[in-house]
């Protein structure tokens, strides 16, 4: 199971039990257009389960994001977790997973 949410949270609050949330970033600095990303894997509890982040070269904010996102949900599978709530803070990847934008 997976729900994305879209909204900027003030303060992070946990899943349901036996839920895992992931929370998600993508960066970029100007005018050089380097990128990173980051996630953070939590428990039901808030411990960390995987926590991590790299460089990605020179890019956009939504494939930064887009590019997080697609990490964070693959490490999830690689440790076999099977319910997942997903936060992050862009609005356009977002929707585009929910299949509200055409993106393309």
């Amino acid at each position: 199971m997976i729900i994305l949410f879209g909204e900027l949270a003030l303060q992070w609050t946990p899943p349901p039990p036996v839920v895992v949330k992931i929370n998600f970033d993508g960066s970029v600095v100007q005018p050089s257009s380097n990128a990173a990303i980051g996630f953070l894997l939590r428990d039901d509890a808030g411990y960390p389960i995987v926590v991590a982040a790299r460089s990605i070269g020179k890019t956009t904010v939504p494939v930064a994001e887009a590019i997080a996102l697609r990490d964070s949900l693959l490490k999830a599978k690689e440790k076999e977790l099977k319910k997942v709530i997903v936060e992050g803070d862009s609005f356009l990847i977002i929707n585009c997973v929910n299949s509200k934008f055409k993106c393309s």
